[in-house]
């Protein structure tokens, strides 16, 4: 009877274990028909979820990163000036307005003060017609030019009178002027200045047109790097959709000129690689790295002045420079 009392057991034994190993069978096989029975879409969902896990964990990594950099934060006070540049182009000989831009911490002024003292200095007329005859003044986006005197000494060659309207409307729209307004000594806005009768209010971006992107020429009497806008050397100012360049466009162009024999370079040297930029609420930023090796702190200041003047033409209240090399981030504030 022990005999097969054990025997019996064993039994049970066996039994229990073919019925558990068949239940197991019955689960996986139920698994498999599951997984075979997902959509596609379904059955990636899994691995979109995790490309957006890497996502967020690269964009968190990133910012992370950004938080470790050096910040910086330029004085707001800056100035325009203007010179005037002679070159050729498609064969054509001419005079050009060239700008450069700096800042001076110490002088703590008003947009508007800023804006008449970069008009006063800069004025190329041989009269010095803002200084002389003239008061300015600012009323939000407008610009008021009162003459006190309105006959021959307010009169100026052809060459003058082009390099004049260019100064002076070229400067306007950097600090965010909209429009000019000329008033004779009786307050009316009927009156000749540098060869041209202007009875009506100047419509600066009509006057100056578009405007895209800088590049560089170095003026050896001043021993300054000077800018020329994109829009009046010719330049790339459309994309292939025919509008305006937007300012991460503006950026990716200027890194070429079009021309090889051109009489102006890239403000982007060999050595400076964009990395990203962008425009939003008022608000540029460009990111780029450097090769210490070959890139000079003139190469650099160079580069920030003309990203600088291109975030000017699209209003910008600021732009941020972010060098990845140094791990730095320096802020110009602009017409904020």
């Amino acid at each position: 009877m022990g005999k097969i009392s054990r025997i019996a057991g064993t039994a049970s034994i066996a039994f229990l274990l073919i019925g558990c190993q068949t239940s197991e069978d019955e689960t996986e096989a139920l698994e498999t028909e599951q997984v075979e029975d997902l959509t596609p879409d379904e059955h990636n969902n899994g691995d979109v979820q995790e490309d957006a896990n890497d996502g967020t964990e690269e964009t968190q990594e990133n910012t992370n990163d950004l938080d470790a950099y050096a910040e910086t934060e330029e004085t707001p006070n800056y100035f325009i000036d203007t010179n005037s540049i002679d070159g050729e182009i498609d064969g054509v000989f001419d005079f050009y307005t060239a700008f450069s831009i700096r800042r001076d911490a110490e002088q703590d002024l008003l947009a508007e003060d800023r804006l008449e003292m970069s008009l006063i200095d800069n004025d190329p007329s041989e009269q010095e017609l803002l200084s002389s005859f003239a008061d300015l003044s600012v009323e939000g986006s407008i610009l008021y030019v009162n003459f006190n005197v309105d006959d021959n000494q307010l009169a100026a060659t052809s060459a003058q009178s082009s390099l004049f309207y260019n100064s002076l409307i070229g400067i306007s729209d950097l600090y965010g002027i909209e429009e000019i307004i000329f008033l004779n000594p009786d307050g009316e806005e009927d009156i000749i200045v540098a060869e041209r009768g202007v009875d009506k209010p100047i419509k600066v971006e009509d006057e100056r047109g578009l405007s895209r992107g800088y590049y560089t020429i170095y003026d050896e009497g001043l021993e300054q790097t000077l800018f020329l806008s994109g829009g009046e050397i010719g330049e790339q100012l459309e994309n292939e959709d025919g509008e305006p360049l937007s300012f991460p466009e503006t950026v990716e162009v200027m890194q070429m000129v079009d021309d090889e024999g051109a009489f102006y370079s890239s403000a982007v040297v060999e050595g400076i690689e964009i990395v990203d930029a962008s425009f939003e609420d008022g608000h540029a930023v460009v990111q780029y790295t450097m090769d210490e090796a070959i890139v000079t702190d003139s190469d650099r200041i160079v580069f920030e002045n003309a990203i600088q003047l291109t975030a000017l033409d699209f209003h910008a209240k600021e732009v941020r420079l972010i060098n990845n090399t140094a791990q730095e981030i320096i802020t110009y504030p602009l017409m904020g």
